[in-house]
């Protein structure tokens, strides 16, 4: 059942993603022209919300980034990326934590300038998400998975090193989503959070 829900909400994200590069097919005849491939490592931060009674706490974690950029224009394209993160729920309704795995599918508008005099080119994004958050094996307490719709949005710049082919991305992501509850009447704060994601990495333009 885990299996398939995901290959569903992996299903959604291409259609989506596929939206997007729609005009790219039709307009060029080489797909990886114009685009990127970049791994990295991000910090998480979730701050503490409440709700019907129900104060939720999330520990501090670090995770990694793959993504996938295309330009059909010099200034908009798109990006689909996947996210993975490890953190630790506390409820104040319950003794022991949750800790969990979260897969995060994201599909973004991409808007970039043009390179500036020092070599830094910005972007800024926004787009959804596929948030799905897995209790690990010995500290999810035996709840059960569940899957969340976010939102997301990032700025940040490239800079290339020594070539135009291979340089470094820094920037922040936010993701906006309801707070997990696994589906446990204790566990339900119904309160929504931002997770801050500072993040850096290295790109390879083809």
């Amino acid at each position: 059942m885990r299996f398939s829900h995901r290959c569903i909400s992996f299903a959604a994200l291409a259609f989506f993603v596929a939206g997007f590069s729609m005009p790219v097919v039709a307009q060029q005849k080489s797909f990886l022209k114009n685009s990127e491939g970049s791994i990295g490592m991000f910090a998480e931060f979730t701050p503490t919300v409440s709700g019907n009674g129900i104060t939720l706490k999330a520990s501090k974690a670090a995770g990694a980034q793959a993504a996938f950029r295309h330009s059909y224009h010099w200034w908009l394209g798109f990006e689909g990326s996947y996210n993975y993160t490890r953190f630790t729920e506390y409820y104040s309704s319950r003794p022991f934590p949750i800790q969990h795995n979260v897969h995060e599918l994201a599909a973004d508008y991409l808007v970039t300038t043009p390179t500036s005099l020092f070599g830094f080119k910005p972007y800024a994004m926004v787009g959804a998400s596929a948030v799905v958050f897995s209790p690990s094996l010995n500290g999810g307490q035996n709840v059960a998975w569940q899957g969340r719709p976010g939102m997301n949005f990032g700025v940040g710049f490239e800079h290339p090193l020594l070539t135009p082919y291979f340089g470094v991305k820094i920037g922040y992501r936010g993701v906006y989503y309801k707070a997990p509850d696994f589906n446990v009447t204790t566990l339900k704060t119904g309160a929504w959070r931002l997770t801050s994601e500072p993040l850096a990495g290295v790109y390879f333009h083809f």
